[in-house]
């Protein structure tokens, strides 16, 4: 089939690579230079975990993206996949809250992951200021994804593939006509058998359908350079979380462009596409305040900048599932995307996924993203 892939983050490219192993024709289109600054899948990092997923499913598939992910990190650039292990603290969380019903999936399933007392935490990780009142878990599995540079290396091998990339093409349109699908953009339309519409937080601008059915949010996170950069290396401190109501701080060890990165997870700042990248001074107020409470040791570093991406969510909060199914009503249109803020790490895993959806294969593991009776109902 000759197949054209909208957007170029990690949903894109991983469903052109494999598509493109598949022997079909394809043709990945970006409306930016690749990585797009302004894509969620780009930025300096991004965690890969398997704790906090109650659903095995998860699990599975995340164990098999990290496979494809050192693979990757091998054959290219040696610079995208690190594993530091993951600390994450917990206080005064429900007792059915997704963090301890994954560590419970976890030790089900004899994954490795184990608890900490007060003063092994404080033996093993000093830079962390930790009480009797949290609940601590240690994964020595986990690590984080140099995000952005993975896609740098991942479009490099597309091209070496056979995958035509086009970047600086904004798409205006997509249609799915009875021998073809379209794509309309700036200064050309295309005609192919398939479209996969990976577009991110523009996914709605694209298909209107999809306008009820996502909530565009901002996440913001701060750059501290610590006085100590060596207590905060990959060999000495971990990726982490610290959650309790109202609070998901995550974080990262010193990275590769020079400083640690801290960030907040809550999903309460819903947006648009196209809204400013950089930081406000009450969030950078606010990491200053919790790094000083949770990570004194860096509070005498020096904060040096920050930046925002988006998470495409689905309207329904409780649903942080992908869509990796056809558009409603359509038999040649795609949707790959939704990834609702933890799509990244299954970046390695996405592309079966996506590539036996559009062949209409069965797989178990894509189950979980079928639209079925997920969308919200739209209004008349």
């Amino acid at each position: 089939m000759n197949v054209i892939v909208i957007g170029a983050g990690i949903f894109g490219i991983a469903a052109a690579l494999e598509l493109r192993r598949r022997n079909h024709v394809v043709t990945l289109v970006e409306q930016g230079k690749i990585p797009n600054p302004l894509a969620s899948s780009t930025d300096v990092s991004k965690v890969i975990r398997r704790t906090m997923y109650p659903n095995e499913t998860h699990i599975e598939l995340v164990t098999r993206a990290a496979e494809q992910w050192q693979k990757w990190h091998d054959q290219i650039s040696k610079s995208i996949y690190f594993q530091t292990g993951k600390l994450i603290v917990v206080r005064d969380l429900d007792s059915n809250h997704e963090a301890l019903a994954g560590w419970e999936t976890l030790n089900r399933l004899n994954k490795g992951v184990t608890e900490l007392t007060t003063e092994e935490t404080r033996k093993k990780f000093p830079q962390f200021a930790v009480s009797d009142k949290d609940h601590i878990f240690y994964d020595p599995w986990a690590g984080y994804l140099r995000s952005g540079q993975a896609l740098t290396d991942l479009v490099q091998l597309a091209r070496e593939d056979g995958v035509v990339v086009r970047e600086n093409l904004l798409v205006q349109g997509v249609e799915d006509t009875v021998d073809s699908a379209t794509v309309v953009c700036e200064s050309e339309v295309f005609s192919c058998d398939r479209v996969v519409v990976s577009a991110g937080p523009w996914v709605a601008s694209l298909l209107p359908i999809m306008k009820q059915q996502v909530r565009i949010t901002r996440q913001q996170m701060a750059f501290f350079t610590p006085q100590n950069p060596a207590l905060f290396d990959r060999a000495h401190f971990p990726v982490w979380s610290i959650l309790s109501p109202g609070n998901s701080w995550y974080g990262f060890p010193y990275l590769h462009e020079g400083y640690v990165k801290i960030a907040e997870d809550s999903k309460l700042d819903t947006t648009i596409p196209d809204v400013e990248r950089e930081p406000t001074v009450e969030f950078l107020k606010w990491t200053q305040e919790f790094v000083a409470e949770r990570i004194p040791s860096l509070s005498s570093g020096k904060l040096v900048g920050g930046r925002s991406c988006l998470y495409t969510n689905m309207v329904n909060m409780t649903d942080e599932e992908f869509v990796i199914d056809w558009v409603p009503g359509c038999d040649r249109l795609l949707i790959a995307g939704c990834g609702c803020g933890h799509g990244f790490k299954f970046g390695g895993a996405l592309g079966p996924l996506i590539a036996d959806a559009l062949e209409d294969k069965e797989n178990r593991l894509g189950d979980l993203f079928r639209i079925g009776n997920r969308f919200k109902p739209e209004s008349s």
